[in-house]
């Protein structure tokens, strides 16, 4: 293993974005979901990234709403109890709404629909392994209860999503941008959303917020995000985990631990240095983009 790789792993532990391990542990969803839940374009999509990057960008979850950026226009909703009516409903008032945060809530039940019957299929095949039985059965009985709060999520709510998305999107839900461009292909999407998203994902980077600097580092390339700024925000997320800077960022980029179009130039970094550092001033500052 290269030096920069274990550099790359020892940045996410300390890292420690919110979410890391169930992310790791969280398998893709099915290929061939039932018919009542989601189709293939809306199934959340396994994120390829090194396995550190993938611990960083695991932030998309429902609690992304917890710490609203300065600025924001969310409104903080609380989550409502589900009962045996299940998500449908509350899906439902979602999209009857016009409140960003419900909308984000929406989505990520989808989300977990989506994956809950492999995730549970997962679990069943660890049966006999080296792992306590108890905590098997007890998620197992998780996903059990989750498929049945699923039962009531029809095709027209899967038909929604991307309308759901670009709500919490447009209200500025921190790592929405993220979250929802990580279950999309983004050729698959129209160009004026795929626009929406594409700026979405640069203002949520641009405010710091980790998850989103990871994953426009990653995966911005594929919405247009240009190497400059996937330079900035590697040289920013750096910084903000506080065990990086400019040496750390250069071996990342001389050994091919990140991928871009060609070798940063000399010039190019030391401008990603100034924009990167940009986006620390902002964050320890408390200010919006």
């Amino acid at each position: 293993m290269s030096p920069a790789r274990w550099t790359l792993i020892l940045l996410a532990a300390l890292t420690g974005v919110g979410a890391a391990l169930h992310a790791l542990q969280t398998p893709p969803a099915p290929a061939s979901p039932p018919a009542a839940q989601a189709p293939a374009a809306a199934a959340a999509r396994p994120l390829h990234l090194p396995a550190p990057l993938a611990a960083s960008r695991a932030q998309d979850g429902s609690a992304s709403r917890a710490a609203t950026p300065p600025g924001s226009t969310v409104q903080a909703a609380a989550t409502p109890r589900i009962g045996s009516e299940g998500y449908g409903p509350h899906i439902d008032r979602a999209l009857a709404g016009t409140d960003a945060g419900q909308a984000w809530e929406a989505v990520q039940w989808l989300r977990q629909c989506a994956s809950n019957p492999a995730r549970r299929q997962s679990y069943e095949s660890l049966r006999g392994d080296r792992i306590p039985q108890e905590l098997l059965t007890q998620l197992m009985l998780e996903a059990d209860a989750e498929e049945r709060l699923c039962q009531t999520v029809t095709a027209w709510h899967w038909a929604r999503l991307q309308e759901l998305a670009l709500r919490a999107i447009r209200g500025e839900v921190p790592n929405a941008a993220s979250g929802y461009a990580s279950m999309v292909k983004a050729g698959d999407i129209a160009p004026a959303p795929r626009q929406q998203v594409a700026d979405a994902l640069r203002r949520d980077a641009n405010a710091g917020q980790p998850g989103s600097l990871v994953f426009a580092l990653a995966e911005g390339a594929a919405w247009g995000l240009s190497d400059d700024e996937r330079l900035a925000y590697l040289m920013a997320l750096s910084e903000l985990d506080g065990h990086g800077g400019p040496a750390l960022v250069e071996s990342w980029t001389s050994q091919g631990a990140l991928a871009f179009k060609t070798a940063p130039t000399s010039r190019q970094l030391s401008a990603a240095r100034v924009a990167g550092r940009q986006i620390v001033d902002r964050v320890r500052a408390g200010q919006a983009p």
